[in-house]
């Protein structure tokens, strides 16, 4: 007996997954790969048809998945095998005929963790399948015909990575939902800038380079190296731009590399080389109006920072009508920045409504206690009551105060001061004692005193 049970021990070393959000975000992440996987192809028309498949796939899998992560006795083996079976045969005929060995074997390694994902509830099993998604993504990326429109899909891909990956780090802790979405986004935009700062103005080498960052990876960034010193210079390129080089370089001087020109040039150039991408007629329309948003947008700021004397990227206007388009563009940029601070503000009010719920009832009261203790009263014991519901400890149905008080986890310092407020105010509503000034500032003391404690104002005292 002894040594059937050390055998079966192993069979379950790794944890299983706590959070079914977990599983969404890495299925939300597998599907970004694969319409990113499938974006290479889109010169054959057939883009339209494998994002819908990739689609169905990935909720198969991973929906499947997803139901079952909480429930120990429960697997998705059947859907796993007949998944598997059917993307084995798949992945033989057509996908062997239709793409190169490299991009054959990605394509193997996305479909067998899809039909996998029916089973996706360990730790293992999910640090495997991000491993995969993040192979075939940088595959993509480095793709001869990868270019700048790919971050639409790789870019999604990998924030929401990095959000099941930080969700899963979080998953034994008691932070709320939004505080976990809030806090990951923000280290992901903290990242992206630093990132987009050095790509801006620190030099980059051609050997590193991944095919598709605009102008192109020959550029020595907002640094250029001097003339003379014996290293490499790019050269200010006479035409247009031809493939996934960039306009403004075309790549090593000879004889003597000719002056590089400004940071609004090189902006400029850089977003005429981005700009060619609209010419290919395969982009998915609403791609498309995007882009062009967005790089109307960014060459009107350009404008606006240039004075109004930059010319228009395809010089067919002239400066009163590029000074126009750019004040326009500028107003345009205006209005959304009120929008986000309205939103960004309203969330803001939405995630502290608790405690600013909490402040002003404490605030009103104090104010209240002289003239009118029994209502002070009443606002203490309302902000007691948000605070514990801001914490997890929310108030059941059917259930008194004192139930409600009495069954929150808190601090021993903290849940002597609740029985302070609670004997107060049981005995003003329920005893037939009369509310005093003095009773509701004792009882607004109190409920002050608990609510620092749980709020963690106090950590000295939460001990």
């Amino acid at each position: 007996m002894k040594t059937a049970s050390a055998a079966a021990a192993p069979a379950d070393i790794s944890p299983r997954l706590e959070s079914r959000a977990v599983v969404v975000l890495t299925g939300l992440s597998y599907l970004f790969v694969g319409l990113g996987f499938s974006y290479l192809d889109r010169q054959f028309r057939s883009f339209g048809v494998e994002s819908l498949l990739w689609l169905v796939w990935a909720l198969l899998g991973f929906g499947a998945g997803a139901l079952h992560v909480n429930k120990p006795g429960s697997n998705g083996q059947t859907l796993w095998i007949v998944l598997g079976t059917t993307g084995f045969v798949l992945a033989l005929f057509p996908g062997f005929a239709l793409y190169a060995f490299a991009r054959w074997i990605c394509l193997v390694l996305m479909v067998t963790m899809g039909a996998r994902a029916a089973m996706l509830a360990t730790q293992r099993d999910f640090y495997l399948t991000l491993t995969v998604i993040f192979s075939v993504s940088f595959m993509v990326a480095t793709h001869s015909r990868a270019d700048w429109s790919l971050w639409f899909y790789l870019g999604p891909a990998w924030v929401f990575g990095g959000l099941a990956l930080a969700w899963q780090h979080a998953a034994g802790t008691r932070l709320p939902r939004w505080t976990r979405l809030s806090m990951t986004l923000g280290f992901i935009g903290v990242s992206f800038a630093v990132t987009a700062l050095l790509f801006l103005f620190m030099p980059r080498p051609a050997t590193l380079g991944f095919g598709f960052l605009p102008p192109g990876t020959d550029t020595p960034g907002m640094f250029p190296q001097a003339a003379g010193d014996g290293g490499p210079q790019p050269v200010q390129a006479s035409g247009g731009t031809s493939g996934g080089q960039a306009s403004g370089t075309t790549g090593l001087g000879g004889n003597g590399p000719a002056p590089q020109g400004s940071w609004m040039q090189q902006w400029g150039s850089m977003l005429g080389g981005m700009r060619s991408t609209l010419t290919d007629p395969f982009i998915p329309q609403w791609q498309r109006g995007l882009i062009k948003s967005l790089l109307d947008g960014a060459q009107g700021l350009l404008d606006s920072l240039a004075g109004g004397s930059a010319q228009p990227s395809d010089g067919a206007e002239g400066e009163g009508a590029g000074s126009q388009s750019s004040l326009e563009t500028y107003t345009i940029i205006i209005h959304w920045l009120r929008w986000l601070l309205f939103l960004l503000a309203a969330y803001f009010l939405w995630r502290r409504r608790y405690r600013i719920g909490l402040g002003l009832a404490l605030g009103g009261s104090w104010l209240l206690a002289r003239r009118f203790p029994a209502q002070s009263m009443r606002l203490s014991a309302q902000a007691m009551g948000w605070c514990l519901h801001a914490h997890g400890h929310k108030r059941q149905a059917g259930q008194s105060v004192r139930e409600h008080w009495g069954a929150a986890a808190t601090a021993p310092l903290a849940r002597r001061w609740m029985g302070q407020a609670l004997e107060i105010y049981g005995e003003t509503r329920f005893g037939g004692v009369a509310a005093s000034p003095q009773r509701a500032r004792n009882m607004r003391k109190a409920t002050q005193g608990a609510c620092d404690i749980i709020m963690g104002l106090a950590p000295e005292l939460a001990r």
